[in-house]
């Protein structure tokens, strides 16, 4: 279980961007608040992470949930930003956890290996 400051420092680093985030012109709020959620979600339910490590990844994943709500806008793939941003945050998160334990040592993500398995490539 997550200490109670742990979640008081996500919840101020939330605010904060926001309140930032609302201080420039042609931000769009609705994405930035997505983004959070998205990378909020996986951040609060993953448990063998350092603090340190969380609030990378939040912050991470909360830009990069930004910028595929942007990109998704502009290509006209969606008509409004907040679903984009989160999933864009949320998936970003998953996608960099899942590699990084592949990396230390791990067993390969399985949406990876289902790629792989599609394309020919090895198993493990």
């Amino acid at each position: 279980m997550a200490e109670p400051s742990t979640g008081v420092v996500v919840m101020t680093t939330g605010a904060l961007g926001v309140t930032a985030a609302s201080l420039f012109p042609g931000v769009d709020l609705n994405a930035v608040v997505g983004a959070f959620g998205g990378a909020l979600f996986f951040i609060v339910f993953k448990q063998n992470i350092s603090p340190i490590a969380r609030a990378g990844y939040l912050i991470a994943s909360w830009v990069f949930g930004y910028y595929v709500a942007v990109e998704m806008l502009g290509r006209k793939w969606t008509a409004t930003s907040g679903l984009a941003s989160f999933l864009g945050g949320l998936l970003c998160t998953v996608i960099c956890v899942s590699l990084l334990e592949w990396g230390q040592g791990g067993r390969a993500p399985g949406w990876l290996r289902f790629i792989l398995n599609r394309r020919g490539g090895p198993n493990d």
